[in-house]
């Protein structure tokens, strides 16, 4: 891949987080349960089928009957 020597980035500029989001973060990241939700996650996760890797054609297995 051919990149250019300087990329230009723009992004939003960071705002400071106001005293409720700080409450709101704090009560979401001192949860009792955090490591139920963490288990719950990964074994929805593990569910998921993965997507078709881009080289691959994901109808291959239909060519047969067209």
């Amino acid at each position: 891949m051919n990149y250019p020597g300087k990329l230009q980035i723009y992004a939003p500029s960071i705002t400071s987080l106001e005293e409720r989001d700080w409450k709101v973060m704090t009560e979401l990241f001192d949860r009792e349960d955090s490591d139920e939700i963490e288990a719950d996650i990964n074994s929805s996760l593990m569910l998921m089928i993965p997507e078709p890797f881009w080289g691959d054609d994901p109808f291959e297995f239909l060519r047969e009957y067209l």
